[in-house]
Parts: structure tokens; sequence; C-alpha cells
């Protein structure tokens, strides 16, 4: 395994009045390049702390987390926003976006923190934001699309740079079922088009079984690294649901059946006496 990110020994220690609360406890990992990983843990586990961790948000107590060859452990804030943008892209669970912006100037963000010339970023965000459905979208504001279409833009503005690490932190949590299945896969497609490594951090145990490698915390301690032989993003799609064939245009102005002939004559007899 070709390691993109190492993290040696990794340890955070927060103060609370005049305690101490050890979210993470001597963490030793490599994840490799390319590689579709997830973070999985449940509410104070501490994953969401290893997160931020690996990108840069938040400075250690002990050990060290190196993407690349850089110890982004020893990084100034500035040199850590300098690194992130050129290395790492974000989806968040609340999508990110800026209200007062379309579509394509949000996915064209980072491109304008790179310096590139409007019309390539411009360029370039459209491409991403037509791959990700959303072509007919680009001058709509963030109010005026779905939550499943939010994050697509917000996919679309991970990828757009084309940054080695792209970190999820529970990217589907305000979505329904059958969104997050086309958020995960796309999410999944994208980071194999790229070669990109993928870090999903998520509580959920069915999108776990999205990457190939699931690694489990507990308590700030990692206690579970398997690989998954059989990710859901390999088993095909499930169909739609069917949709039950509509009755006939007039089936409800039929004509009332006639009785038979017999029925008619029996009638008659009974009421003859």
């Amino acid at each position: 395994m070709d390691p993109i990110i190492t993290i040696n020994d990794l340890s955070k220690v927060y103060r609370v009045g005049n305690e101490k609360v050890r979210a993470l406890s001597h963490i030793n990992l490599q994840i490799g390049r390319g590689e579709i990983c997830c973070i999985l843990g449940t509410s104070g586990s501490g994953k969401s702390t290893l997160l931020n961790q690996l990108a840069g948000l938040e400075k250690p107590t002990g050990g060290y987390v190196k993407i690349g060859k850089t110890n982004i452990s020893r990084l100034s804030e500035d040199q850590l926003a300098s690194f992130r943008q050129k290395n790492i892209g974000f989806v968040f669970q609340s999508y990110n976006l800026i209200p007062s912006m379309s579509a394509l100037e949000n996915v064209a963000m980072p491109l304008l923190f790179r310096g590139v010339p409007r019309m390539i970023r411009d360029r370039e965000a459209a491409i991403l934001l037509k791959k990700v459905g959303l072509g007919n979208r680009i001058n709509h504001k963030p109010s005026e699309m779905s939550g499943g279409q939010q994050q697509r833009v917000g996919i679309a503005r991970a990828f757009v740079a084309k940054p080695k690490i792209v970190f999820a932190d529970e990217p589907t949590g305000n979505l329904d079922s059958h969104t997050t299945l086309e958020v995960m896969r796309l999410l999944i497609e994208m980071s194999h088009q790229n070669n990109i490594t993928f870090v999903l951090v998520t509580h959920d145990n069915e999108l776990a079984h999205y990457a190939d490698r699931i690694i489990t915390i507990r308590d700030g301690l990692l206690v579970g690294d398997e690989r998954n032989e059989s990710p859901a993003y390999l088993e095909p799609p499930p169909p739609l649901p069917e949709i039950p064939s509509a009755p006939p245009a007039d089936a409800a102005f039929q004509a009332p059946t006639q009785p038979d002939e017999k029925e008619n004559k029996a009638d008659e007899n009974e009421k003859n006496g």
C-alpha cells in the first residue's frame, strides 16, 4: 500500500474545567492512496476529533499526522490553510453552501482560492455540475434546490480542484434513503475516476459498507480495522418501484351488467305468486 495518510501515536486531550478528557489515545494508522475508507463510531467515540486531526483543523496533544511527506501537525495556521486549498476537499452534512451564490459560483470557489482565471474556473465548475446531474441548475441558488441537489453541489465543489483527499463528515445525514444511495454512489464514482482518497466519517453501519476498509473508533481508541470484500457500490442499484397500471379511462362509467333471461323469468314468476 502506498500510504497518503500516516497517523503516528496520535492523542488528543481536551480540558473541561479542571478535568482532562481524552478524545483520542495513541492512534496508529495508514490510509492508502486512492483508498475508500470509512471511520465508523457512535456519537462521542472520537471519530469527528480524528477527522479534525486528519484535516489539520485541530492540533494534536501528542503524535502527528502526515499527508504524503508533509507533517501537517507542525504547520502554522497560514501554512495549513494553504495546504488544505491545494490538497483537500470537504463534503459536509449541512452542505455549507454560500446562500447568495449560484451553484456555479459555489463549485468554482476552490479554484478562485487557487488563483484560477474566471473563465477557466467557470468552465470546470460547469463540467462538474453536469457530471453530477445538475447541468440545468447551474444558475440556481441553494434556496432554489432540494437537499439532494445541494449535496450534489457540495460534492462537485469538493472534487473540482482534483484534491488528493476528500473528507466527508456524515454526508447523507440530512437526506432520505433514496437520495442517500445516489449520493454515496456518486461520491465513490468520483473518487475512483480521479484516484482520490476518500475518507467517510459516519455512525451509520449501512454507509460504512460502501467503503473498501472500515476503521472503528470507540472511546478514543482504534478497536477495529477490516477489509470489506463486498463494498455496497459493487452491488447493482435496486430496481425502481413498479407503478401500478391505471384502470381504463371509462372504467368508472361501465354500464351495469344485464341479468340474463332466466333470472328475469324467475323474478316474474315469483312476483305473480
